[in-house]
């Protein structure tokens, strides 16, 4: 039987090719763009100073400023007076347990391990300042990489970060900055504190920056009973005032870092100058500083002391009355661990006796 044709289907879309041409041939015609004439150089140039003028005649926008600090210190005269003899250093009982002195205390490192990672290390120099104005400076050379990530308590792992606290305290204070009222000092994330209390005055200071802190006792000036900082040489702040009751006190220089190692400098030069001259700390009149007296070990010996007692006998009551009656002795108890912990910012939301 022979195949059926196809040539029916074929002629049927031979049909139709010419409807559809035809529906082609009636769509309506797109529409060309108006050709854009090209503007003469003299056109362009004419169009763009109006632009300007516009611009000009609005208000401009506006931008947070900070506050212009105008500096009322003034070059430092010469003084004829007897210069400060000897070394300024950092005594063994003015000093945490953690703090590493090194290059003869020009640089000053903190324990990171066993758990001192979280604890804040705690120095104050040898010398103080009872009148006239005079600087220091401190710059974060390393920031020590934290041995333990791990967790501690059912809320993670405690504060730990690297921070840096510089400023002055009254001889006898405790250790670490922040825990009493006879201190005042500048804090890396740019606060100034008195004791406790903080608020922020400044940006941060960070690695490699030089920070000078600037202490003014001299009645005379505008500035008299201030503390200042400046990063890299540039005032950071206003001048804080100090409290009253810091106000006629010899005050010591007094650095808290925690993961960090920090150089220190006395002078004779500072190493970022600033906008005027200032003596430093290292060359200061001798009748304008105190120095610390240093402890001596009897025939070059030091002594342990061993308090026996009786469970809650008032044992640390008679260890209070000795350190006080002997402040060269540091504690070495739980007691006293837990205190630096609170101190350095941990804490037990149970207590630290349960």
């Amino acid at each position: 039987m022979a195949p059926k044709a196809k040539a029916p289907k074929v002629a049927a879309k031979t049909a139709e090719a010419p409807k559809a041409a035809a529906k082609m041939a009636e769509a309506p015609k797109v529409e060309e763009a108006p050709k854009v004439e090209e503007k003469k150089p003299e056109k362009r140039k004419a169009e763009e100073e109006k632009t300007k003028e516009a611009a000009a005649t609005e208000p401009p926008a506006k931008e947070a400023k900070l506050e212009p600090i105008t500096e009322k210190e003034t070059d430092a005269l010469a003084d004829s007076r007897k210069a400060l003899t000897g070394e300024i250093s950092f005594h063994v009982p003015d000093t945490t347990l953690n703090m590493i002195p090194t290059m003869g205390g020009r640089v000053l490192a903190s324990l990171s391990d066993g758990g001192c990672q979280y604890l804040i290390a705690g120095a104050r120099a040898n010398v103080g300042i009872k009148a006239g104005r005079y600087m220091f400076e401190t710059k974060i050379l390393e920031v020590l990489p934290l041995p333990d990530a791990g967790g501690f308590g059912r809320k993670g792992a405690p504060a730990s970060k690297a921070t840096v606290r510089v400023g002055f305290s009254t001889a006898g204070s405790p250790l670490v900055l922040g825990d009493s009222e006879e201190q005042v000092f500048f804090e890396t994330d740019g606060s100034f504190c008195v004791g406790r209390t903080r608020k922020p005055v400044c940006r941060k200071f960070f690695r490699d920056q030089t920070v000078g802190v600037l202490l003014n006792l001299d009645a005379k000036s505008e500035n008299n009973n201030t503390i200042s900082l400046f990063i890299d040489g540039v005032r950071a702040c206003q001048p804080q005032a100090l409290p009253e009751g810091l106000q006629g006190k010899t005050l010591f220089p007094h650095l808290a870092f925690r993961n960090v190692k920090v150089l220190t400098n006395w002078g004779p030069e500072p190493i970022k100058a600033l906008p005027f001259k200032c003596r430093m700390l290292g060359t200061a009149a001798d009748a304008d500083a105190v120095k610390a007296k240093a402890p001596e070990g009897k025939d070059g010996k030091y002594e342990v002391v061993l308090p026996v007692g009786f469970p809650d006998e008032g044992t640390f009551e008679w260890l209070d009355s000795f350190l006080e009656k002997n402040p060269e002795y540091v504690e070495l108890s739980d007691r006293q661990i837990i205190k630096w912990a609170a101190s350095s910012g941990m804490f037990s939301s149970r207590g630290w006796g349960g």
